[in-house]
């Protein structure tokens, strides 16, 4: 027979042994979707600074292609001889970066275009004007193929400050100085030959007039941006420094930085937007190539600094998905250890419920039982036997008889 509540026991019994597996499961997705939000954050940041670093690898090679391309522009203004072999190594460091990143970036064609056009450059500059115009288009080019490098690699839409202002400077700023100061060393060369013949007739002088003030808008113009250019460059340094950790970068790239200041505020004062009379172009020249060469030093130590920030970046994205898949393996193994105790738990109760905590020979039932007291017990006979006054009546011997079978029966001692 079996108590009331016995029946509502043995149903909740099942419940209470797999509660704690079911709230390791639930533990366990939660662990799950957590590890999936944190991987698929952290798996996107380590691709775009992969990325990213292309990005850089492609720029390097860029920026070996530049100054030769803007050298071969001054000399051929300059009526001098351009040597085409100058352009195989650069060109060939562009080719292998276009060849590994190429696809991925979109540049192919515009590589493909810039190419053909620095092939079809002439190699001897006979007409100062055209082949101003001819390089001119080839180094447009250039600038929109750096353009597309660091928008198509993602360095330009970056949201950490450090990287955003490094490649600015990098991918922008100093080409755009390069470039410029090319076209101002160009335009005082092509100018140096002008004079105003004051002996012609009136429409004459005012058309000689007309073509000086444009020429000197036309070099103020070039100077000035320049001048912008270079600032620029010393901005983003600033800002950079300002938003990393450091606070400070490599004693090199400083040093570079200041150099490559200097060489721009000379061939470009700040501050100076106008032009009274048109520049020494010799002078210019000169000015030209210090600003270049430091401009040179300065943008591979510069990438180079760049490249570590965005690898900083992805180190850090690898180690938090390295964490999330760890956390992942502890929360499963936690619940497989924690399913093997429930099971193993549930096995021992049910043993005890049927044998009892000490075992076969404790248990009440068929099962090897003792009674609590009676001939079976072995501590029957310990019992001494009182004295027997009434052994001799036989009435008296039934009854003691009887009353022992029925205590026998019930288990209760005599």
């Amino acid at each position: 027979m079996t108590s009331p509540g016995s029946g509502s026991r043995l149903r909740s019994a099942p419940l209470r042994a797999f509660a704690p597996l079911a709230l390791q499961l639930i533990t366990v997705i939660s662990v799950i979707a957590l590890f999936a939000l944190v991987w698929g954050t952290r798996s996107d940041d380590s691709d775009l600074h992969s990325r990213e670093l292309d990005g850089v690898e492609y720029a390097k090679a860029l920026d070996k292609l530049l100054p030769v391309l803007v050298n071969a522009q001054s000399n051929a203004v300059s009526g001098k001889a351009v040597k085409k072999e100058d352009f195989t190594e650069a060109l060939n460091a562009v080719a292998d970066a276009d060849e590994k990143f190429g696809s991925d970036f979109g540049t192919s064609n515009r590589w493909s275009g810039l190419r053909a056009r620095i092939e079809t450059l002439p190699e001897q500059g006979s007409d100062q004007n055209g082949a101003f115009k001819n390089y001119g288009e080839a180094t447009d080019l250039m600038l929109a193929l750096y353009q597309r490098v660091a928008q198509a690699s993602g360095l330009r839409s970056d949201a950490d400050g450090v990287i955003s202002y490094l490649q600015d400077a990098a991918l922008e700023e100093i080409p755009l100085t390069v470039v410029w100061a090319g076209r101002y060393q160009d335009q005082a060369v092509i100018a140096k030959g002008f004079k105003l013949e004051q002996s012609g007739s009136p429409e004459t002088f005012q058309d000689q007039l007309s073509q000086a003030n444009s020429t000197l808008t036309s070099l103020a113009v070039s100077r000035q941006l320049v001048s912008e250019s270079g600032a620029d460059v010393a901005s983003d340094m600033a800002s950079a420094v300002d938003n990393s950790d450091s606070g400070t970068f490599s004693t090199t790239l400083l040093q570079n930085l200041d150099n490559f200041q200097r060489g721009v505020e000379t061939l470009a004062p700040p501050g100076q937007t106008t032009l009274n009379a048109i520049p020494v172009a010799a002078t210019v020249t000169t000015q030209r190539l210090a600003a270049q060469e430091a401009a040179v030093a300065l943008s591979p130590t510069l990438l180079d600094e760049l490249g570590k920030q965005v690898d900083d970046r992805k180190s850090s994205a690898d180690t938090g998905r390295i964490l999330a898949i760890a956390l992942l393996v502890i929360a499963v193994l936690a619940a497989i250890a924690s399913f093997v105790l429930i099971l193993l738990g549930g096995r021992r109760s049910r043993a005890e419920q049927v044998e009892g905590p000490g075992g076969p020979q404790a248990m009440p039932g068929p099962h090897g039982q003792q009674p609590p007291y009676g001939p079976g017990n072995p501590d029957y006979a310990g019992y001494p036997a009182g004295p027997d006054h009434l052994a001799g009546d036989p009435y008296m011997n039934n009854l003691d008889a009887g009353r022992d079978a029925r205590r026998e029966r019930v288990g209760v001692p005599r």
